[in-house]
């Protein structure tokens, strides 16, 4: 049926453009044909109507014939009337503004500058370039951009990082003619909050990571809809993490929604030189020199003069100051790393921040001043290292090394020579007769073992000695020899706590080997590994030590070994055919580490003839040696507690797992349900609630807890072990801001050329921003709201008229006798 309507009523609401419609409709046929029936049947009703009344009425006067032909008729029209169902409809049609999105990147890639530093640039004001989120504030801030998308659009402010955020701000489309001005409307409050947006405020670059590609896709189906007009992203491009810019660009083409990137930054990789890693100990005993290197790398500064400076600060000191530089010459190839090494000797205890940063005037177009240093901790103690040297037999560099020990100022020694009888003198500060008991043991810090004849050990003693490795962080230097090393490997499983510390597999099958005299010297054949490590460094200077190395004649004999094992370091191999296998020569020198503790393996007793070139080269190799393989054990701070990290550095937002084993005053396993850790965090302030470290079910005296990482800085720690009158476990790591914004410091072009691609957008720099809103059309549309229908016949009115009409039709022909 056809719809025939007529407006009755139109109003318009300013306040929230809705518009209310009245209307009188009708049913009525939809094709011709239906018409012709209806009014061909109309005209037969009523043709006949007509004929019957006035065929009963022929004998009546004109004036009553015509009375009941009226009556009829007027019948006949009411019900005509409710055939064609007159009823009024009223309507309410509201209307949907085109929405457009701006989101804005707010990583903290976007506090690199906007521009590249200009090449002559020599004065502050010449290098003060804005950021980029500094220009993207200035565009929403100071330019028409926002007040000409309100001319068609609803303007809805995101930004994004890591998480989407937004919206901030909903800036409302600009009313229509003729209605009354959006700040004289009930929501009058809005345009004034709307001038008063603190853009600097939400416009802060804080992101740790750029997940572009993810949080667009779902910023995209999150508001999607037919008014959707587009999105403005104004970013960088630097996507580093989630998903990849191609799916956001696939969700927009499906979702039929423009992008429109607003790129910012250089297109061209700007000039930038970094410190990016320091590489030095976190600890150091007193009055040992140690080495600091810091690595820089540098891009667009080919062959410049820079200067790298040391600092050094002490607690207490209000800043740091300068204990040495160098005039470095930056390569010619671009990212290629430079490491600079700085020697250090310390002549004070306790914590020591040293800070390697750059400096020059050639410094100038670097594009982020914020890498340019970099800072490390050292903790400098002084507590003696516990050493118990264990010999077979008094070979050489026994007795030299225990000589060198007992007059070393920051080492106490002990000595059990296991072939000497009671009273046999010995440079020790104590001597011993048998293996020290356990609580004993776990007193030391490393133990040297010369050829030991493991036989006088018990079973149980070998076990200590194995778990004082493993769990208590001892470190443990084995001396091979020709005497009681070949019994190791001959009875394996009566040995195996102590074949399980060695780095190799020892050669059981070297009889005839140790039977022939070595009549020929051969050098030492060090790796890569060997060279680069600083504990086997003879001098400060690896150059210099390397030639040493080389100069220095050799060694005459090293015991045969069948390969290292799978997680050792080999150091240093000996070159003779006689011992050489399907696994190479012979190895002299390897380590690994077991559990907490660290093993080192020398190959030969014959250490003594580094003498022949310096006795003092000897004392730094043991010395060194000890402080390396110790390390477990000096930085501990408590012969019953370890703290152990995963790593000493983790990046800001990361979850840091803390472990501690803990020993009871006999030195076995503490068991107990938890343990109370205090934690400082950068600020000074404690962890508030503080860390609770709960017992792991599988190993016994450990105890595990894990906090989140939210502040940069240092971190630190303390267990005080129960039942230990005081005794703490200390130590403390550093949270470093992630470097992911610092990587791609241009703005990737293509990425955002492609991320418009086929969305009807397209990409745009900062100075065509102004033809954004012709590039978004209005997509506003007009819905229904409410809808009502009143029939107008359907009331009693109706009724009681065609009712009476029919009974004064009936009653005046009964009057004349009619029926």
């Amino acid at each position: 049926m056809n719809i025939l309507s007529t407006v009755s009523q139109f109003m318009m609401l300013a306040a929230d453009e809705t518009t209310a419609f009245r209307s009188i409709e009708y049913d009525t046929p939809d094709t011709g044909w239906g018409w012709l029936l209806l009014l061909g049947g109309l005209a037969l009703v009523l043709a006949l109507s007509i004929r019957t009344i006035w065929k009963d009425a022929f004998q009546l006067p004109l004036f009553w014939r015509c009375w009941l032909t009226g009556l009829r008729l007027a019948v006949l029209i009411a019900l005509i009337v409710i055939v064609f169902n007159p009823h009024e409809r009223t309507q309410k049609m509201s209307f949907r503004p085109s929405r457009v999105a701006v989101l804005v990147d707010t990583s903290l890639s976007m506090r690199h500058p906007n521009q590249l530093v200009p090449a002559n640039a020599s004065s502050p004001a010449s290098r003060n370039v804005p950021s980029r989120m500094e220009a993207i504030e200035k565009l929403l801030a100071d330019s028409p951009l926002i007040a000409d998308l309100q001319k068609k659009h609803q303007v809805s402010i995101y930004t994004f990082d890591q998480a989407l955020k937004g919206p901030h701000h909903v800036y409302q489309r600009e009313a229509k003619t003729g209605t009354a001005p959006p700040d004289k409307t009930a929501d009058g409050e809005t345009a004034k909050a709307e001038a008063e947006v603190d853009w600097n405020t939400l416009l802060q670059p804080q992101g740790l990571e750029t997940r572009l590609g993810e949080l667009l896709g779902q910023l995209i189906r999150e508001i999607n809809g037919s008014t959707l007009s587009g999105i403005i992203v104004a970013t960088d491009g630097a996507s580093n993490a989630g998903t990849d810019l191609l799916s956001a660009n696939e969700a927009a083409k499906e979702a039929k929604v423009r992008l429109i990137t607003l790129g910012v930054g250089s297109p061209t990789r700007p000039a930038n030189l970094q410190v990016s890693k320091i590489i030095a100990p976190t600890d150091v005993q007193f009055g040992d020199a140690f080495e600091i290197t810091a690595l820089l790398q540098a891009v667009g500064m080919p062959g410049k003069n820079i200067t790298l400076e040391l600092l050094k600060k002490l607690p207490g000191d209000a800043e740091p100051t300068v204990v040495d530089s160098r005039e470095i010459l930056l390569p010619t190839e671009d990212g290629l790393p430079l490491d600079i090494k700085f020697e250090r000797t310390p002549a004070e205890e306790g914590e020591i921040n040293y800070v390697i940063r750059v400096r020059g005037n050639q410094l100038a177009q670097d594009a982020n001043a914020m890498d340019n240093e970099l800072e490390h901790t050292v903790n400098v103690f002084s507590r003696p290292t516990r050493v118990l040297v264990i010999a077979g037999g008094p070979m050489r560099d026994y007795r030299f090394a225990r000589t060198m020990l007992f007059r070393h100022p920051s080492i106490k020694s002990d000595v059990w020579l296991q072939s000497a009888p009671p009273g046999v003198s010995q440079d020790a500060d104590q001597l011993l007769y048998e293996f020290p008991a356990r609580a004993d043991l776990f007193e030391y810090d490393v133990v040297l073992a010369f050829d030991v004849n493991w036989s006088l050990l018990t079973d149980e003693q070998m076990l200590n000695l194995n778990e004082w490795v493993s769990s208590g962080g001892g470190g443990i230097v084995m001396v091979a020899g020709d005497v009681f090393t070949p019994r190791l490997s001959q009875e394996s499983d009566k040995f195996q706590p102590i074949l399980e510390l060695y780095p190799v597999f020892i050669n059981s099958f070297v009889r005839d080997y140790l039977d022939q005299e070595a009549t020929q010297i051969r050098r030492i054949e060090w790796p890569q590994a060997g060279l680069d490590a600083g504990f086997l460094m003879l001098t400060d200077d690896p150059a210099t030590s390397k030639e040493l190395w080389e100069t220095f004649p050799g060694l005459y004999r090293c015991y045969p070994s069948n390969g290292a094992k799978a997680a050792a370091t080999v150091y240093a191999h000996f070159p003779d055919p006689k011992t050489q296998t399907e696994h190479g020569f012979s190895i002299l020198m390897a380590s690994q580490y077991y559990g907490e503790g660290r093993c080192f393996y020398l190959g030969s007793p014959e250490m003594w003839r580094l003498r022949s070139v310096d006795e003092d080269y000897y004392d730094r190799f043991w010395t060194k040696l000890i402080r390396n393989v110790g390390q477990g054990r000096t930085r501990r701070g408590t012969k019953r507690g370890t703290l152990i990290l995963e790593r000493d550095e983790y990046v800001l937002g990361q979850t840091v797992s803390v472990r501690v084993r803990l020993l009871d005053p006999e030195f076995q396993p503490l068991v107990q349900e938890s343990v109370p850790m205090e934690v400082i965090d950068p600020r000074g302030r404690p962890l508030v609630p503080n860390l609770l470290l709960m017992q792991d079910r599988n190993r016994p005296g450990e105890y595990t807890a894990s906090f989140r990482a939210s502040l940069p800085g240092k971190y630190r720690f303390n267990v005080t072990v129960p039942n230990s009158k005081g005794q703490v476990v200390e130590g403390s790591l550093n949270v470093l801001l992630p470097r992911l914004e610092d990587e791609s410091l241009s703005q990737n072009v293509k990425g955002l050329k492609e991320l418009a691609r086929d969305t009807g957008g397209s990409y745009l720099t900062l100075e065509e921003a102004d033809t954004i809103p012709a590039l978004l059309p209005d997509q506003g549309e007009e819905f229904l709201v409410d809808e009502r229908l009143k029939t107008l016949w359907d009331q009693a009115w109706v009724f009681f008229l065609i009712a009476g009409l029919l009974a004064t039709e009936w009653l005046t022909r009964k009057l004349f006798k009619l029926s």
